[in-house]
């Protein structure tokens, strides 16, 4: 970074970024590490639920039972576990605040709210998808 190196011999984007990892103000993320831990917890739960439906459903031979309550099950336990995963809200994206787990926060960069949004955007439709494809899969279960 020769053209970058400040007088002290710091490259500036470089102090930036570890101070801003450090201060947990990283752009690309709303959440923070305990906003991913209560997402993974309801996402695991989630999902634990719709999967212990099933292998009760499936041990009792209920023919009448239908796979399809599933599916907000599986889309709050893949919302959830997707988010985690990308650092994500896409709650709070939509709003454009950020919670770094010291309280909600405006976040003043426009460019970081409209990327922020479209990977919500983008959580929300894998989550469907995913919701979608593993409830088609425990109705052919149960067919």
């Amino acid at each position: 970074h020769p053209e970058w190196v400040a007088q002290d011999g710091a490259c500036k984007p470089c102090a930036e970024y570890y101070e801003n990892q450090l201060s947990g103000k990283s752009g690309l993320q709303n959440i923070g590490p305990r906003g991913r831990r209560i997402r993974l917890v309801l996402g695991f739960s989630a999902l634990a639920l719709g999967f212990g439906w099933i292998a009760i459903a499936k041990t009792a031979q209920n023919g009448s039972a239908s796979p399809f309550f599933l599916f907000p099950l599986f889309f709050a336990g893949l919302f959830g576990l997707i988010q985690a995963r990308q650092r994500t809200c896409a709650i709070l994206a939509e709003k454009g605040v950020r919670d770094m787990d010291f309280g909600e926060g405006k976040i003043p960069n426009a460019e970081v709210v409209c990327l922020l949004k479209k990977r919500g955007r983008k959580i929300l439709v894998q989550s469907a998808l995913g919701a979608l494809l593993l409830t088609v899969l425990a109705a052919f279960l149960f067919s």
